[in-house]
């Protein structure tokens, strides 16, 4: 288990490799960029490898599609005069910024006197709810990602626990402190990107408020919570307070429904990523906390709500904290689940063990390419994950799960490691956070084929890692074409030597109804069954 200091889990590469902006800067996003035409994209992609080369086509194997990026404009396109203005509207913002820090530490100053006196409200718990916006004696954020035991949020945190009366109405409303910090920031995340223009700096913004919102969460449930269900004091409230942490995991599958993925709004497909993996976080510091002071728990009651937090992929964000939904499980039978016995299993148990499972690998190999890349660390027999072949979309939050029945009909053709379930992912991972255009000319040719052939073994295009493929058309054996059997890129099921026997086999041939009838069968199953396509 990765441990944590001052508890607050380590932070991994993720966490770059997921901020919404290239490597070489950040631009205004605009609604009107943000409508692209992904029908005639995908045409042009699925017919990529029998088109010539006049047709527009990137060097990454899939056909360029509209960025969602604008240009945001700088003091240098300003008149002087306009210019001057901002100058003399900033300097006052200033002014008044440097005003209201002066006060607040006055105020906090005096607060963490009066904590320290004892003649604090036992139950006043306004400390806690405006955290996340107060600043100590010397400027410093109260939040924190490691704590000392002089500062002021420790000394309001020593306070409250000693002396408060341990109440009901007092969990009542750290209850309600936690929901309040849960609902405003998923709510200004969706306001930000609802925007007509989104700048660089309401990116920024958004990144420090989710930054400050999982501080805050942390402190709630690790700090305080994890106080609260130690000390003796509060040990007559413990049913208490296991219902909150209840009433926690609970609410979460409600809040992830109400930001749903979309196949081709690139501005849902961010809300979806942004969110979702919040409330990750917010679902793992409340059953780490249990975990870490080992709460005796009730299994019928909260492995069921584990279970659903599992499903849509919000528990822990990379399941890196303990490994999949079984080892979970198990860290919690060992610690949690003691006087309730084993756990029965279900048949769901199994199935997201599996899922889980390649979720992690899948991520973990994403973030082993983000450090090749940016820090020169591996050498290419160093960290083989980077060339592996994962089911998942590589849209690195995506959990979604190419099968053979359902397989992924855009896919790179040069690295075959990039694969994507809707087109709003592929403009997600090559325009907004540009890992694709990185990670693919980085990828060492005999890679890429290994990749392509695990693809295939898994989708069942070739059922043994050494059978020879034969053209769909003439017959022609694979160790027989010199330049390399190329697959119908549309249903990527058939093969040809050449581009004659493909365009024979389109025409003449019969693959042409086929194929539709193929692509058409796995967008209805991707749409919920409806005969209505969304794209």
């Amino acid at each position: 288990m990765a441990k944590k200091k001052g508890g607050k889990k380590k932070t991994t590469s993720s966490n770059n490799a997921n901020s919404h902006s290239k490597a070489n800067g950040e631009a205004a996003v605009t609604a009107a960029d943000a409508t692209t035409s992904h029908s005639n994209n995908n045409n042009n992609h699925n017919k990529s490898n029998n088109k010539s080369n006049n047709k527009s086509k990137n060097n990454n194997g899939f056909n360029t599609s509209s960025s969602v990026f604008g240009t945001s404009v700088g003091f240098s396109d300003i008149s002087n005069g306009a210019a001057a203005a901002a100058a003399s509207f900033t300097a006052q913002a200033m002014t008044n910024s440097v005003n209201s820090i002066v006060s607040t530490n006055i105020a906090a100053v005096a607060a963490a006197a009066a904590v320290a006196a004892g003649d604090m409200d036992r139950d006043d718990l306004t400390w806690l709810r405006e955290c996340d916006t107060r600043v100590d004696n010397k400027g410093q954020p109260y939040l924190q990602l490691e704590y000392r035991d002089d500062d002021t949020i420790m000394l309001y945190l020593k306070n409250f626990l000693e002396k408060s009366s341990a109440q009901k109405v007092v969990v009542d409303e750290f209850y309600q402190i936690w929901q309040q910090s849960v609902l405003s920031t998923l709510l200004e995340m969706s306001a930000v990107w609802q925007k007509e223009t989104v700048t660089p700096e309401d990116q920024r913004h958004m990144k420090e408020r989710l930054k400050k919102s999982r501080y805050k969460i942390s402190f709630l449930m690790h700090r305080v919570m994890g106080g609260m269900l130690t000390l003796q004091k509060w040990y007559h409230r413990r049913e208490d307070l296991l219902m909150v942490c209840f009433q926690t995991l609970q609410l979460l599958p409600r809040l992830a429904e109400s930001c749903p993925h979309h196949r081709t709004d690139i501005r849902q497909v961010i809300i979806h990523f942004e969110g979702k993996e919040f409330l990750a976080s917010c679902a793992c510091e409340t059953w780490d906390t249990l975990y870490d002071h080992a709460i005796p728990l009730d299994a019928k009651t909260f492995v069921p709500i584990l279970r659903r937090c599992a499903m849509l992929d919000i528990l822990d964000k990379d399941w890196n904290m303990l490994g999949g939904w079984d080892d979970i499980l198990k860290a919690l039978e060992s610690k949690c689940f003691v006087d309730t016995g084993p756990i029965p299993r279900l048949a769901s148990d199994t199935v997201l063990q599996e899922t889980t499972t390649i979720l992690r690998n899948a991520r973990n190999s994403m973030q082993c390419k983000f450090f090749s890349v940016r820090f020169l660390r591996y050498t290419d027999d160093q960290a083989p994950q980077r060339w592996r072949y994962f089911p998942k979309c590589s849209a690195p939050a995506c959990a979604n799960l190419e099968t053979p029945q359902k397989p992924h009909t855009l896919r790179c053709t040069n690295c075959w490691y990039f694969h994507y379930c809707s087109p709003a992912c592929q403009e997600y991972c090559d325009s907004i956070m540009g890992l694709h255009p990185k990670f693919c000319k980085d990828t060492p040719p005999l890679k890429a084929q290994q990749c392509q052939k695990e693809m295939e073994i898994y989708l069942g295009l070739q059922t043994d890692e050494h059978e020879n493929m034969t053209c769909h058309a003439c017959g022609l054996e694979e160790q027989h074409v010199t330049e390399g059997m190329k697959r119908c890129s549309k249903c990527q099921k058939v093969y040809y030597c050449s581009r004659q026997c493909q365009e024979w086999d389109w025409r003449v041939g019969g693959h042409k109804q086929v194929c539709k009838d193929n692509t058409a069968s796995v967008k209805s199953e991707e749409n919920g069954g409806g005969s209505k396509n969304v794209d």
